[in-house]
């Protein structure tokens, strides 16, 4: 077993952001503080499960009000900055040459906007891993990424020009690789 936390707090000032109509904004606070976490626990010879996850606050400071925004922003959340972050990874050594992983990823909902108006869902995922490692140093490795074809966004956002914004995330995707090491 091997487990790992980090804390970290930290303030800044002066910050210079954009805002979602795009415009600089200078003069601004903000706080981070966060606790992080990295695990692999054995549970048995062939099989383990390896957590890693952040838990983090990122909020705005000073009293200053992005152009359009008619409300003071200070003490929310910043936008785009979910709360928690982490995935879970069970490893399976089925023999000598085979193994198997499966992995859940999640990203929690998070502000879109300074304001805190509207705001991301977030998602989960899953994704499956196969190698075959072959005794003439050949392999064969094939994944599938997000397994169950949820619908999600890598990232997401607002903007006073056209609303919300998602950066669409892949479909559920095959990937095979035939490889050698030499």
């Amino acid at each position: 077993m091997s487990f790992g936390v980090a804390a970290y707090w930290m303030e800044k000032e002066d910050v210079i952001f954009q805002d979602s109509a795009r415009n600089n904004i200078s003069g601004g606070e903000t706080s981070h503080r966060g606790i992080e976490l990295d695990s692999l626990f054995s549970l048995t010879d062939d099989l383990s499960l390896k957590v890693v996850a952040s838990y983090a606050r990122h909020k705005y400071e000073a009293n200053i009000a992005p152009l359009g925004v008619r409300v003071s922003i200070d003490g929310n959340d910043m936008d785009t900055a979910p709360r928690l972050v982490g995935n879970v990874q069970l490893n399976w050594n089925i023999n000598s040459q085979n193994s198997l992983n499966i992995e859940w990823v999640h990203m929690d909902d998070y502000y879109t906007d300074e304001a805190n108006l509207h705001r991301y869902e977030g998602h989960d995922l899953v994704n499956l891993r196969y190698r075959y490692d072959s005794s003439d140093n050949w392999y064969f490795a094939a994944r599938v990424t997000n397994l169950f074809d949820e619908d999600y966004a890598e990232r997401a956002d607002f903007s006073s020009f056209g609303g919300d914004r998602y950066f669409v995330g892949e479909p559920a995707s095959l990937y095979v690789t035939v490889g050698s090491r030499f």
